[in-house]
């Protein structure tokens, strides 16, 4: 229901000529002003809504190729890496979320993220998020930036991202077992020769472990790691 409120304010939003980048520019103001809060942390955070929204909206936007294009010009990716290491959980879930949208299909965004240093910071968040909300959207990001992207893949093995998420498949969340159990099965899928290397670090056991839980939407793919 958030969604299709969110599709639809989106549309709205972009009714003339222009809008989308304009649209684009408002968020990132949004974004890289402070939250309330920031300024006095003894009186807490205070209400960080209009940047969960602006962050919400842009992943709708970014969507879209051309928008995403703009976006990463505008110098959007910069703003979102900061947010990844926010102390308010829904910024960092919401930041990694955008990341992924950014970068998925588009080369030249993936490119940019790479070199920005977002692999490190997500396999990070990864590994050592406290909120459960969180992780989930690292790692859909992780595989936007490491799926048909031979820089990113590069860059996961020398980060050991590999040991990162075959742990993963122990995680006690069930949506981050399922994406750690789909992007293990699609990376095994697209790169045979990654079979070897997570035998190594323990992949089977994790992988039938994963199969003896109670079922949840990671043991189709679990089934898939291990066919491979």
């Amino acid at each position: 229901q958030r969604q299709q409120w969110l599709r639809e304010a989106v549309s709205q939003a972009l009714a003339g000529p222009g809008a989308a980048h304009a649209e684009l520019q408002r968020c990132l103001r949004v974004l890289a002003g402070p939250c309330p809060g920031e300024a006095a942390p003894e009186r807490g955070l205070g209400d960080t809504g209009g940047h969960e929204g602006a962050l919400a909206e842009l992943a709708e936007l970014c969507e879209s190729l051309d928008n995403a294009t703009d976006f990463c010009s505008l110098g959007g990716l910069e703003v979102v890496l900061e947010l990844l290491g926010h102390r308010w959980p829904p910024l960092r879930a919401g930041a990694a979320r955008l990341l992924g949208s950014c970068a998925q299909n588009l080369p030249e965004a993936q490119a940019r993220a790479l070199a920005l240093g977002a692999l490190p910071a997500l396999l990070g968040v990864l590994r050592g998020d406290p909120d459960p909300r969180v992780p989930p959207a690292a790692l859909f990001a992780i595989s936007c930036l490491v799926r048909a992207q031979p820089e990113g893949l590069q860059q996961l093995e020398a980060l050991g991202g590999l040991e990162v998420l075959g742990g993963a498949l122990q995680s006690p969340h069930p949506p981050l077992r399922a994406r750690a159990a789909f992007l293990l099965h699609c990376l095994l899928k697209e790169h045979p020769r990654l079979k070897a290397p997570l035998v190594q670090q323990g992949l089977v056991p994790r992988a039938a472990a994963l199969l003896r839980s109670e079922h949840d939407g990671a043991h189709e793919h679990g089934l898939g790691t291990l066919c491979r």
